[in-house]
């Protein structure tokens, strides 16, 4: 699936036909929104999980 970017388009949810919303990933909060929920919490977790098996 491609990612839905348009910077002319001033919406960061966008609608999709089937339903639904995608990022618009032409809209900076967008990025910021995938890195503070998807990138952070995962860096987290990885860490953690590598301290305590090590």
């Amino acid at each position: 699936m491609a990612l839905y970017r348009d910077p002319r388009d001033k919406r960061v949810f966008v609608p999709k036909q089937g339903g639904g919303v995608v990022l618009n990933f032409g809209h900076p909060v967008a990025w910021t929104i995938l890195i503070c929920t998807t990138i952070i919490p995962f860096t987290i977790v990885a860490v953690v999980t590598l301290m305590v098996i090590l």
